[in-house]
């Protein structure tokens, strides 16, 4: 399969597709702004993230990734509920309705060694409160993503596959990680997310994805949006995460973006 322009990929063939950009120079730099505040521990809004994965002080050359910044930052917040945004997510996944459960920012520092690196995984595999279907990502590039700059790496069409249950996002043994994938699929196409800025990348919770390190000299910055649709269902489970989506009822955690009008 040759696709020479990256916005012919489609969604629920392919696992993934591309969007244009949607948003002004001016919304893409307050949220960077935004985004870097919450990371050094500055939140507008009172509220504080939901989880850090990385605190001030830790390595600069590691992933910095922090859930749920749309909460604590109100140029955040504008980005991920921009009206027009939310009428194209609706489209690519041709839905009547779109929210905002979760987010994250991943903020990518020039690499060294393998800090860089995110594992092959497919994100349905941490979402066990979630049924499979209508559950996509948006990721939203806040600077221009390169080849160089460790983009996200999606398998071609591998929505359609069964769960590698070895495979995960906390491992940074991309080549270990590699040699499992050809134990079960040898051949596979891997396409890189190579975005300008303001431009956004869409896949499915089945999709496997990863990325490796970042050779550029500047950060590679990306908001993640995790969305839900009226196709899921919520999955009764037990434990510490049994209650986690409560939250849908709550429009300031997370908003409803989109919702077609009879």
């Amino acid at each position: 399969m040759c696709i020479q322009n990256k916005f012919e990929y489609e969604l629920f063939n392919d696992g993934f597709c591309f969007l244009p950009s949607l948003f002004s120079e001016k919304e893409i730099i307050s949220a960077y702004n935004g985004l870097k505040n919450v990371i050094n521990g500055k939140y507008e809004t009172g509220r504080s993230p939901e989880r850090r994965f990385w605190e001030i002080g830790d390595d600069p050359n590691s992933i910095i990734k922090i859930d749920k910044p749309h909460i604590c930052n109100e140029s955040v917040w504008a980005l991920i509920t921009k009206p027009e945004f939310g009428k194209a997510l609706a489209k690519a996944t041709n839905s009547n309705r779109i929210q905002v459960w979760h987010s994250q920012v991943v903020w990518k520092p020039r690499s060294k060694g393998s800090s860089g690196n995110a594992g092959w995984h497919r994100d349905a595999q941490y979402w066990p409160f979630w049924s499979r279907e209508g559950l996509y990502t948006a990721w939203i590039a806040l600077t221009n993503v390169s080849k160089f700059s460790g983009p996200v790496r999606f398998i071609l069409q591998s929505n359609q596959w069964n769960d590698i249950r070895e495979l995960d996002f906390f491992d940074k043994n991309i080549k270990a990680q590699d040699k499992i994938l050809d134990s079960h699929f040898k051949l596979r196409t891997i396409v890189n997310s190579i975005l300008d800025i303001g431009e956004v990348s869409i896949h499915t919770s089945l999709t496997y994805h990863s990325s490796i390190k970042n050779k550029e000299k500047w950060p590679r910055v990306g908001m993640v949006v995790h969305f839900c649709t009226e196709e899921s269902q919520r999955i009764a489970i037990t434990g510490e995460n049994s209650n986690y989506l409560e939250q849908l009822k709550d429009p300031k955690t997370a908003p409803i973006i989109f919702e077609k009008r009879n």
